[in-house]
């Protein structure tokens, strides 16, 4: 299959560009002849990006699917831009066998909506300190975490980090002293950070760091990843758009004021490396009841565009490399730039599309957005995974 991506502004994480994309069996490839089996796509008036990435996604599958499952957020990822995401071990069962690992990862393939990889868990069922799961892995396994809880135990991490090492696996980490955080969640985050930021730097294991949401933390990480800790980090697009809301339950909580000017201060400065959304569907009923976390994939390139880019603070190529390019090289994928080789995972947004957000309109199967009824900059009009259309705003997903 032949296509040719035309009349564009091509936007990766260093170029612009208005040439026409040539795309071959799924790939960008180099310029070829036009043949009567070749399809031409006008994207006259979008901006043709590299598809997102999201490094830290819930999709409750299996388990709790009455919120969301593998098909629906899936959906809600192309209606946001993603053609892949990083499924968090927390779901029931807790995936921590080859067996869970897999089943996702086969029914994800059959939908074939997206590209879903799946993180594994440190410590079987999150138990404090029993590790013996980690003798068994699957194949093609990148991460590990225990998502939803820090790894109280040091011995335990301190373990867990020789077996990674033996097994060339990384680390994607929420960060939270248990018993700190019923007193003072600021210094739960960073304590533990702070931990594993030295444990990175002095065991030279890869770690990264998920929803970095205090000015202490972003602090740590940049000391270390100036002494050359393989250290990289996430924050989310509600911890960069909100501070002060005690109202809003999300775990971790929206900071002070403080905190959201330093994690764009460091994003700004090149420190934060992803832009991920912590995707948590819930129902109404478990968001009145105080659950925490809310849906975001849908909403994660208008919000993150309005707070960064149209503000100045970074261009749209730092968009694109935080929200596309670097979380494709942690996860090892050929996508996130416009280049001869890569994927041909692409998304065409309008920036000049102004829209209201509206329940109705929301693929997850849960609605627990921060943003409905808000207007919101810059709307995703088409979606292509390996140069096949995913998802078109006039009829949704294909």
């Amino acid at each position: 299959m032949k296509q040719i991506f035309t009349n564009l502004v091509g936007i990766d994480d260093i170029k612009i560009s208005r040439r026409d994309i040539f795309v071959e069996n799924g790939f960008i490839t180099k310029k070829f002849k036009l043949d009567e089996e070749t399809e031409i796509i006008d994207c006259n008036g979008l901006i043709l990006v590299p598809s997102f990435v999201d490094m830290h996604t819930h999709f409750r599958d299996p388990g709790f699917t009455y919120k969301e499952d593998l098909k629906t957020g899936s959906m809600s990822a192309l209606k946001g831009g993603y053609t892949t995401v990083n499924l968090m071990p927390n779901t029931n069962p807790i995936v921590s066998s080859k067996k869970v690992y897999e089943d996702i990862i086969k029914r994800a393939e059959d939908l074939d909506l997206i590209d879903i990889k799946q993180v594994f868990s440190i410590t079987k069922d999150f138990k404090s300190n029993d590790l013996s799961h980690l003798k068994d892995l699957p194949k093609g396994l990148l991460f590990l975490s225990n998502d939803g809880k820090g790894v109280d135990d040091d011995f335990s991490m301190y373990q867990a980090i020789k077996i990674a090492k033996e097994n060339k696996l990384k680390f994607t980490l929420h960060e939270e002293c248990k018993e700190i955080s019923k007193y003072d969640y600021e210094i739960a985050e960073d304590l533990m950070t702070l931990r594993d930021c030295y444990l990175s730097y002095k065991m030279d294991v890869p770690i990264h760091f998920s929803h970095v949401s205090t000015k202490g933390s972003i602090k740590a990480i940049k000391h270390f990843k100036d002494l050359g800790a393989k250290i990289t980090c996430e924050v989310t697009p509600h911890h960069i758009y909100f501070s002060e809301r005690n109202d809003l339950k999300v775990n971790p909580p929206i900071r002070k004021e403080k905190d959201r000017l330093a994690l764009i201060e460091m994003i700004k400065k090149g420190y934060v490396d992803c832009i991920s959304t912590d995707h948590a569907p819930h129902t109404k009923e478990e968001k009145n009841e105080g659950k925490p976390g809310f849906i975001g994939l849908e909403t994660a390139f208008s919000t993150s565009y309005m707070t960064l880019v149209k503000s100045g603070i970074i261009s749209l190529n730092d968009l694109v490399r935080i929200m596309s390019t670097n979380p494709s090289r942690l996860l090892e994928i050929k996508k996130g730039k416009i280049e001869e080789g890569y994927l041909a995972d692409f998304t065409l947004i309008d920036l000049d599309k102004t829209y209201i957000y509206k329940e109705e309109d929301i693929l997850s199967k849960s609605k627990n957005s921060l943003f409905i009824d808000e207007k919101l900059d810059g709307q995703i009009v088409r979606v292509y995974k390996k140069g096949i259309l995913k998802y078109d705003i006039n009829r949704k997903t294909l």
